[in-house]
């Protein structure tokens, strides 16, 4: 008979010998070093604040994406149509003319595009719209001053793909027919009348007077503001600014939202109808990409150098600068999200060897004690016999 210090001991034994279940609620943490020194503690603390810093980029440049309304034309000109759409800027050489009726080359050119693709529009709407500009300097005299100000001609639908904030009165319009109706910036405004609310009065520019259709804000977004370095501004149309320039304004930019019912189907179209093959396309509506935003670094140091001959607008130096910022942002990222990276795959491999190690010592415990039971039965039936 065995004592009660025996029987006890015997317990103790087999719960010593007894394998952890894998599911048991102390089995998370002996997954951890034992003892859990310090040097753990500060590399969990570390990945976490890595960690963090890798979600806040992620959401600064999903910041930077939504910044500039200029980039955001293709969006606006589906609407709810739910149709895909691709908005493109084209940058023209110096020595090319875009003039009126390369305006229409052009146009019968993306119609025999889309026309070729069997797309049609529904009755009463249009396929894409476009825009043009150019940019000149000239000199403004209003009821209470005077300024030499940056004009910007303007043609199309431009105001889509600029939509600039309305302080008063009204964007210029294509359908305007007559060809002397100006947009002043809230600068220019105080400068020449002493207040915002100027739609309708008068300007002097040379030796025609031109009516103010608007006051507009320029755009205060962290780019914008280091992109346009003029001062004083104001919109004319295309036709006006080259009265007063005496035809040396040039159009330097060409916009337009196109169909894009495959991707890159637009740009394709738009490159083989501009009659310029040295002209720049930029697709904006792929911008922001991964691919690109990675063609970006790799292209950093060059970025700045202009060898192209051209003067971009100050709205796609503006998209430039905030290329470089996602660029600088994705290195960042990538740098901050390699240290959690490469801990998690070593603390999930040992992980995976600690559990498999375990999970195999269980098996062959489940298995001996199963031939342990068959053994002692075959005992006993035997001494039966």
């Amino acid at each position: 008979m065995e004592t009660g210090v025996e029987e006890q001991g015997n317990r103790n034994s087999s719960q010593e010998n007894e394998p952890v279940s894998l599911l048991s609620s102390t089995a998370p943490y002996s997954l951890l070093p034992n003892p859990l020194r310090a040097k753990h503690v500060y590399l969990i603390v570390i990945n976490a604040v890595l960690l963090l810093a890798f979600i806040a980029c992620l959401v600064a440049s999903g910041s930077i994406r939504g910044t500039l309304r200029s980039q955001q034309a293709a969006r606006a000109w589906t609407g709810q149509s739910g149709e895909r759409f691709a908005q493109l800027s084209v940058f023209v050489p110096d020595r090319f003319i875009l003039d009126e009726e390369a305006l229409y080359n052009l146009r019968s050119s993306v119609d025999k595009a889309l026309v070729a693709a069997s797309i049609e529009a529904d009755e009463g709407r249009t396929l894409y719209t476009d825009a043009w500009s150019a940019e000149g300097d000239v000199f403004v005299i209003g009821g209470r001053g005077s300024a030499p100000v940056r004009a910007f001609g303007v043609g199309g639908d431009f105001f889509l793909f600029h939509p600039l904030n309305l302080r008063d009165g009204s964007y210029l319009s294509p359908d305007d027919l007559m060809k002397d109706r100006v947009l002043l910036d809230e600068e220019l405004a105080w400068r020449l009348f002493g207040s915002v609310r100027v739609a309708g009065l008068e300007v002097m520019i040379g030796d025609r007077l031109h009516i103010i259709a608007g006051v507009v804000s320029r755009e205060d977004d962290f780019a914008s503001s280091k992109a346009y370095t003029y001062g004083a501004g104001m919109f004319m149309s295309y036709e006006s600014l080259r009265e007063q320039t005496n035809g040396s304004a040039r159009i330097d930019c060409y916009e337009i939202v196109l169909p894009d019912p495959i991707t890159g189907f637009a740009l394709s179209a738009l490159t083989d109808a501009f009659p310029d093959k040295d002209a720049r396309i930029v697709e904006n509506s792929a911008r922001y990409s991964l691919s690109n935003v990675f063609g970006a670094v790799g292209s950093f140091g060059e970025r700045g150098m202009r060898t192209d001959g051209m003067i971009y607008p100050y709205w796609e130096n503006a998209a430039r600068y905030t290329e470089d910022w996602l660029a600088l942002l994705l290195v960042l990222a990538l740098a901050l999200i390699a240290c959690p990276i490469v801990c998690g795959v070593i603390y999930g491999a040992k992980a995976i060897r600690v559990l498999s190690t375990r999970g195999r010592s269980i098996i062959a415990k489940k298995l001996e004690e199963r031939d342990e039971r068959k053994a002692e039965e075959y005992l006993r039936i035997g001494n039966r016999e």
